[in-house]
């Protein structure tokens, strides 16, 4: 039976990369560029170790900068640093090209997003709740044309047990009423269950392999979906 059976309103909160519109594909297609470059300089270097390289940058800098495509623009050059003691102005000229081709990749979204929001907005509260740079996110959200759909817009630093309670508070949400939809385990499913909302996992092909973690073992609060429009069933 549909949740949304006895004809209450929901609290419906997406997350936005991977669950609305393609993200991580644009990094992993970045990445292999900056391969590229590396090699075209005449480096010679493993794949494996290029990523432990960025990987190692990368987790530095979202602690200063936070998540989104110009942090990992700052990590590929702390990563061509570290890689790359000297002469490096090859490369800065291909970092350039690589981070205006990632900065300024439209979002295309993921199938069937726009038509189910359009019939879910009229019955429930939509909003969103995505980690990234706010203007980087709030600039994806307006070029998707679906910004007008969703009454609340919060971009946290981290999406953990904390973030989704002052959620909670903030937006005045009944938690058993509240549904967080996304692709992450670790980042939309498991802190909002532990917080007290229920959730849907929505998974996606490309999900960052940092966000990936096994779903906790509280079933009869997470519904999986194969399909974006199978939400239509459910609410």
């Amino acid at each position: 039976m549909p949740v949304a059976a006895s004809g209450k309103s929901l609290n419906l909160i997406f997350d936005a990369d991977d669950t609305l519109w393609d993200s991580n594909i644009h990094f992993l297609e970045a990445f292999d560029s900056f391969c590229d470059a590396l090699r075209d300089a005449g480096l010679i270097l493993e794949t494996a170790e290029i990523h432990a390289a960025v990987r190692r940058a990368e987790l530095k800098r979202i602690q200063t900068h936070g998540y989104g495509r110009e942090p990992y623009m700052v990590a590929l050059r702390d990563a061509v640093a570290e890689l790359v003691p000297r002469d490096q102005h090859l490369l800065q000229v291909a970092l350039d090209r690589i981070g205006t081709h990632l900065i300024e990749r439209h979002c295309e979204l993921l199938p069937d997003v726009e038509p189910t929001l359009r019939q879910l907005a009229p019955r429930h509260r939509i909003m969103m709740f995505t980690k990234g740079q706010r203007d980087e996110q709030l600039r994806k959200l307006h070029r998707s044309g679906l910004a007008p759909l969703f009454e609340r817009v919060e971009t946290p630093r981290e999406k953990d047990v904390p973030a989704y309670r002052r959620l909670l508070r903030d937006a005045d949400l009944d938690p058993s009423l509240t549904f967080m939809i996304g692709n992450s385990p670790r980042s939309d499913i498991n802190p909002a269950v532990r917080a007290g909302l229920r959730a849907v996992f929505i998974p996606h092909a490309h999900t960052w392999d940092l966000e990936e973690e096994e779903l906790d073992d509280a079933k009869d609060r997470i519904i999986e979906l194969p399909t974006f429009r199978r939400l239509l069933e459910v609410f």
